[in-house]
């Protein structure tokens, strides 16, 4: 190779290398950029998101018929139908009872547990990991445990009552205890879960605002209700938000243990949207129902936020 061609080769060679550097600098900068790389995965997510609202807001206001293939415009039929039927409006009665007990029983049990799960007695790991183990279980496989754990005749809780002189229940096949046996086993569910939160948000409160409270001698009621609550409210606040919405849209336990019954006394929203959707195939209702309960979910985050938000006290 001559002297003319080495210098030519060695001149392109550099142009190339100078082209791919910036163009491998501008990918490099780009990658680095942290919104660029969820970029993909947010454009899924709102793109299905926004997809399924949109249809789902549409198909309110139609009559669609799956079996013929027609959908017909009808309006508010389906929202007036759905407010004027009694088994929607016993569906939002049994949602609210059931929120009510499962999230305000529910947040105290944990706050009390996770209190005495934070003084660090012996043992408090393994009882917090075996608190959390029904947390991951599967809401079928626990249902199914339950039912056979409340059978009045056979139960073991019946049985325990029983040898205790106590009086049975009828628990989840009883009208006037089904529900409030669904909010028992929710609460039981997800006490793990909380508990841990609790401990959590218990453990990041610093030592030394415990330390002046006993300088100050101040009692253990006084020093929980002014300096541990207020300090631990983000925590109680997250809980509060996330077992709301939770609790108002929820449909395995019902639709593995009651199945709406014992006649409509466990009903839901949720599981009256299933109901009108897949076993009637009523679409425009149940997409009504759907839009209703979308509605009245962000409603209770936004009250939650302008409410209790108030007394939130963020270090």
């Amino acid at each position: 190779m001559s002297t003319i061609d080495q210098i030519d080769f060695r001149t392109f060679r550099k142009l190339e290398l100078k082209q791919h550097g910036r163009a491998y600098k501008i990918l490099n900068g780009a990658l680095k950029n942290p919104y660029v790389l969820i970029a993909p995965a947010v454009i899924i997510a709102l793109g299905t998101t926004v997809f399924a609202l949109i249809f789902c807001i549409a198909m309110s206001f139609m009559k669609w018929d799956l079996i013929w293939g027609t959908i017909e415009f009808v309006g508010f039929y389906n929202y007036k139908y759905i407010f004027t039927d009694t088994l929607f409006l016993t569906s939002l009665r049994n949602t609210i009872v059931f929120m009510v007990v499962a999230v305000f029983i529910g947040l105290a049990l944990k706050v009390v547990v996770g209190v005495f799960l934070n003084k660090n007695k012996p043992g408090h790991n393994l009882v917090q990991t075996i608190m959390f183990t029904p947390y991951i279980i599967a809401t079928v496989a626990i249902a199914t445990i339950f039912r056979y754990m409340m059978q009045p005749t056979s139960g073991v809780f019946n049985l325990i009552l029983s040898t205790l002189g106590l009086p049975t229940s009828d628990w989840y096949l009883g009208a006037q205890t089904a529900l409030m046996s669904l909010a028992f086993i929710t609460i039981w569910q997800g006490m793990g879960y909380g508990v841990l939160i609790v401990v959590s948000g218990l453990r990041s409160i610093p030592d030394y605002v415990y330390e002046a409270a006993r300088l100050d001698k101040s009692s253990k009621p006084n020093t929980f209700f002014r300096i541990t609550v207020p300090l631990l409210s983000p925590t109680l606040f997250y809980l509060l938000v996330t077992s709301s919405v939770a609790a108002f849209t929820t449909f395995d336990i019902v639709a593995m243990m009651t199945d709406g019954g014992p006649g409509t006394s466990t009903y839901m929203l949720a599981y009256y949207v299933y109901m009108q959707g897949i076993r009637f195939m009523h679409y425009g209702r149940a997409m009504a129902a759907s839009v209703v309960l979308l509605l009245i979910t962000a409603s209770l985050s936004v009250a939650n936020f302008a409410l209790a938000g108030k007394k939130v006290h963020y270090q």
